[in-house]
């Protein structure tokens, strides 16, 4: 005899359903399982994916009324009948959002939430102890049963703010290893074609292609008909965006691609062979993970978390400036590097990373075996 299924509602200011995230890895998972989904998000534009990718999860969206700060503040039309129902697990998504506060008047017999802290030196550590926030915290101690971290980092910075670690999970980023990890080069030429993929936005470093790929070109004139480059994403900044895009067509010409937003980003991987992320700040990372996973070779920013994923010059190669970057990219394209060394040993660090594997932890969570 099986287990019971459970009743689960999930909540969260933003679900995008065609994005892999570690939220949408959850939901997928427990839908896969069997159990009864709910979630209760704001609307988007994109809800045409929501039947998609969550054909059985019930996905209930209600517009923005107004906006606080960053939070959208959005309302159910039967929020008076939901305060009523009594789910087995309540989820929430993430500290600091209207959804975490919402979850609170919902019944269950226990309640999480996604706590998205970092570490004990970062602005979110700070504000979590000042104002408004401060409250917030003190509301979440005491009314939901386990706070989820992606790792000890952030473990830690919730024993700062008085959390006890034994209500505290860690639940690390999560790819689908087996999707991600078929994604072979749709062709195979001369070039070896590198790719960055991320919101367009100046957090994300993007501009530090620029610099990157001239100092590129001004130690190896010759590269010119030899290298390309793809960027993909959403561009959440358009002035930025445009000369961003401009300055790499001035320096690459036809050797650049701007793929546009690719979501979800599988046509991405299967162009490249090699994956800069040159972000300023990340919270978990996820897509060295599936370059990792996809057996790209990762250059990366040497920034928390991506410098918990990569052993520098073994599974991939971690970087502080575009003089480093552009000499990284320099050996691999002189040969000097042996990618398929690299790609072995990346995606034999990602296969624990896998959302299957994970999230088994999560669903004894959610039936009270907390291990």
């Amino acid at each position: 005899m099986g287990r019971e299924k459970l009743k689960i509602i999930y909540l969260l200011d933003d679900f995008e359903t065609n994005y892999p995230r570690d939220q949408n890895y959850i939901i997928k998972y427990m839908m896969e399982k069997g159990h009864s989904v709910e979630v209760i998000a704001s609307l988007n534009q994109k809800t045409y994916y929501d039947s998609i990718y969550f054909p059985k999860v019930k996905i209930q969206r209600s517009p923005v009324v107004f906006r606080f700060k960053k939070a959208k503040i959005y309302f159910h039309p039967n929020i008076v009948r939901k305060l009523h129902e009594v789910y087995d697990v309540v989820h929430s998504f993430t500290f600091f959002t209207y959804s975490s506060l919402y979850a609170l008047s919902l019944k269950s017999s226990i309640k999480l939430i996604r706590a998205e802290i970092g570490p004990p030196n970062e602005l979110n550590f700070f504000k979590a102890q000042r104002g408004i926030y401060s409250l917030l915290i003190s509301l979440y101690r005491k009314y939901y049963d386990y706070f989820t971290v992606f790792n000890e980092v952030e473990t830690k910075s919730l024993e700062l703010l008085g959390f006890s670690r034994r209500n505290i999970i860690i639940l690390p980023p999560t790819i689908d290893f087996e999707l991600f990890s078929s994604l072979q080069k749709k062709s195979i030429d001369d070039f070896i074609t590198i790719g960055t993929i991320a919101r367009i936005s100046p957090e994300k470093g993007v501009h530090r292609l620029v610099p990157i790929m001239k100092k590129i070109l001004e130690n190896k004139p010759n590269f010119r008909r030899k290298i390309k480059l793809i960027l993909a994403g959403r561009i959440d900044n358009s002035k930025y965006a445009e000369k961003v895009i401009s300055n790499l067509r001035n320096i690459l010409g036809s050797g650049f691609t701007y793929m546009g937003e690719v979501a979800p980003p599988y046509e991405f991987y299967k162009n490249v062979d090699v994956t800069v992320v040159p972000s300023l700040t990340e919270t978990g990372a996820i897509v060295v993970l599936e370059a990792m996973a996809a057996g790209k070779c990762v250059i990366a920013s040497d920034i928390y978390p991506i410098n918990l994923y990569i052993t520098n010059g073994r599974n991939g190669f971690l970087f502080n400036d575009s003089g480093e970057a552009a000499k990284l990219i320099i050996d691999i394209l002189e040969g000097s590097v042996d990618l398929k060394s690299i790609s072995t040993e990346a995606k034999k660090y990602a296969t624990k990373y896998d959302y299957k594997i994970v999230y088994r932890k999560l669903e004894e969570i959610y039936y009270g075996n907390v291990k």
